[in-house]
């Protein structure tokens, strides 16, 4: 599985696979960082990067209650940018998921009508026919002590239900280019996906599956001219 946060999620789904877990209810994460505030007002000329989808993936993995190795597998952006000022703090990003994108990397079978595929992108799940996208609008990045590593809040937006998310995310520039990495979970009945799951129904243990779904980013960005 190729790794990566976002932004999501994408997802997504930005959509952007769990070394921390969101603080918040809808994500966890890790909450003894030490964060130093970004100023308010953005310094020097701010510059947009835009997202390079080839390269680029939303990462996710489910299990069952009882655990095994699950399922895993990406869901690739449809488009994404980020803007970093003078100081290299990030100024904004905004990025969309194509939900028809999303694949199973633990089967040999990865075509569209795989019996895993298919079903994630079914009303259980994703419903990408009446939602085929997710959108992830960051709000907020917080330099944490080291200088590549940033605290991200945003909306993620997935079967147009919006929550907030917050996420450590590690981010390196490199010349023109910029890689972003990240890693967290997110309570996949936030956004009304609730399929087998022991928080809502009664079900036997071994029937159930996890609400809390690993995900991991893997996004590399290039400078726009």
């Amino acid at each position: 599985m190729r790794s990566i946060f976002l932004l999501v999620c994408a997802p997504l789904c930005l959509t952007f696979a769990n070394g921390c877990r969101d603080s918040s209810a809808n994500a966890v994460a890790d909450s003894t960082i030490a964060v130093t505030s970004v100023p308010s007002t953005k310094i020097g000329n701010v510059v947009g990067y835009s997202l390079v989808i080839p390269e680029s993936f939303v990462n996710w993995k489910g299990k069952s209650v009882m655990g095994g190795n699950g399922h895993q597998g990406y869901i690739k952006p449809l488009t994404g940018t980020l803007a970093i000022d003078g100081q290299g703090n990030i100024a904004g990003g905004y990025f969309e998921l194509d939900m028809n994108s999303i694949t199973s990397t633990d089967k040999k079978d990865t075509s569209s009508d795989n019996g895993l595929v298919s079903h994630l992108k079914d009303p259980d799940f994703f419903d990408v026919k009446k939602f085929p996208k997710g959108t992830f609008q960051l709000t907020k990045a917080i330099k944490v002590s080291s200088d590549s590593t940033f605290y991200i809040t945003g909306q993620l937006t997935l079967r147009a239900i919006t929550q907030e998310i917050q996420f450590p995310a590690t981010i390196v520039k490199t010349g023109d280019d910029i890689k972003a990495t990240a890693s967290l979970s997110i309570d996949r009945t936030k956004w009304g996906i609730t399929y087998k799951s022991g928080s809502i129904f009664g079900l036997v243990k071994d029937e159930l599956l996890e609400d809390l779904v690993p995900v991991s980013l893997d996004l590399r960005f290039h400078k726009k001219h």
